[in-house]
């Protein structure tokens, strides 16, 4: 099974251009999708074994089932997956501040448990913090100023390019 993982600054866009990549690889092959921050919602707080053992049990359910490709979203963590391929979002600066204010608002894609949603401006602020990709990174895609669509259709060009020709 092929596994992407996006990943990117808080903001970036993980969730939004994951689910859509999903949506366009689960079109014509059975594909799973594995939001980690979703997956990994518990009280108290899953230290990187917990992570590790939740991302593990969900992996092997997909597989059973037959899927071809597996899109993880979330923060990356190497030794989680390490045969996943690292698809590393980036953001400037001002593009991350934008996009955490509207979240702040409640604006941008329903996250459940969306930590950013109503916290003050000064605070969301502070959270813009564009990362430089991890060297184990294949592909760094920027978005800025990009629509999701148009992110979305340069991932697949990337990492699948026998589907998109």
């Amino acid at each position: 099974m092929t596994v992407l993982w996006i990943a990117g600054p808080r903001a970036v866009g993980k969730s939004t251009v994951g689910w859509e990549v999903f949506s366009r690889l689960s079109a014509t092959t059975k594909t799973g999708y594995l939001d980690l921050a979703q997956l990994t919602f518990a009280t108290p707080p899953l230290d990187l074994a917990g992570k590790a053992r939740r991302l593990g049990a969900v992996r092997r359910v997909h597989r059973a089932e037959g899927a071809r490709h597996l899109v993880v979203t979330g923060e990356h963590h190497a030794d989680l997956l390490p045969e996943a391929e690292l698809c590393w979002l980036h953001a400037g600066h001002d593009e991350l501040v934008a996009r955490l204010l509207l979240r702040g608002r409640g604006g941008g894609p329903p996250i459940p448990g969306d930590e950013l949603r109503g916290l003050p401006e000064d605070d969301l602020r502070r959270l813009a913090a564009p990362t430089p990709a991890p060297p184990a990174a294949a592909v760094v895609v920027d978005t800025d100023g990009r629509e999701v669509d148009a992110v979305v259709t340069e991932v697949l060009d990337r990492f699948f390019p026998d589907l998109s020709a």
